[in-house]
C-alpha cells in the first residue's frame, strides 16, 4: 500500500526557493505557479495555519522565506466583492484559488505611460481561476479579481507588496494613480 503524502508550506517554500536559485523570474514563475497548485491539493492547509474555525480575513500571512522574500498570503471572503484594476508595482504575483473560483481579468495598457495621471486599458483575458489551480502575473502586469461569497484563496508574492507604491487603474476615467499600499491605499 503506497503511503501518500500532503504537501506542505515548508516544501512549497523550500521548492520555491529552488525554482528562484535555478530559473529566476520571471522564467520561474510558471514551475512557482505549478508548486502552488500541489500546494492548493493540500485539504488541511487552512486548518493548519488559521485554526479549525478558518477564519475570514483580508489578508494573513501563513509564510515567508526570508532569502527569496516569497510571501504566503491566504484571503477569505465571506460575501463577494472585487478589486480596483491594479498591478503589484515591483512584485510578481501567483493566486491560487483554495475554496470556491475567482474570476480574473488581464488587462494591457495601450497608451506609453508619458502622461501623467492618464492611462488606456483594454481587456486582454477573462478567466475562472476555479479551486486548484493557479494564475502568475510577472511584475507590472495589470490585473483584477471578482469573488463570490464564502471564497479563500492564496497569494503568493515575491517581496512584500503591502509596502509597495503599486498602480490604480480606473479603466472607464482612463486614469491611473500610485497606491501607496504601507499607507493603506488599496
Amino acid at each position: 500500500m503506497e503511503t501518500v503524502t500532503t504537501y506542505t508550506l515548508d516544501q512549497f517554500l523550500a521548492d520555491t526557493r529552488a525554482t528562484i536559485e535555478t530559473k529566476g523570474i520571471p522564467a520561474g514563475l510558471a514551475e512557482i505557479r505549478d508548486h502552488l497548485e500541489r500546494l492548493l491539493r493540500n485539504p488541511d492547509l487552512l486548518k493548519k495555519h488559521l485554526g479549525d474555525s478558518v477564519p475570514y480575513t483580508e489578508r494573513t500571512t501563513i509564510g515567508r522565506d526570508p532569502e527569496t522574500d516569497v510571501h504566503v498570503l491566504v484571503h477569505g471572503r465571506e460575501k463577494a466583492g472585487k478589486s480596483s484594476v491594479h498591478d503589484h508595482g515591483p512584485c510578481w504575483v501567483v493566486y491560487g484559488n483554495y475554496k470556491n473560483p475567482t474570476r480574473m481579468r488581464r488587462w494591457r495598457r495601450l497608451d506609453d505611460g508619458s502622461r501623467p495621471g492618464y492611462a488606456e486599458l483594454t481587456l486582454q483575458r477573462e478567466f475562472l481561476n476555479e479551486p486548484g489551480r493557479a494564475v502568475a502575473f510577472a511584475a507590472g502586469d495589470i490585473h483584477s479579481i471578482e469573488y463570490g461569497d464564502d471564497t479563500f484563496f492564496v497569494r503568493v508574492t515575491g517581496g512584500d507588496v503591502e509596502t509597495k507604491e503599486t498602480l490604480r487603474f480606473d479603466v472607464e476615467k482612463k486614469t491611473v494613480e500610485i497606491a501607496n499600499r504601507a499607507r493603506g491605499q488599496r
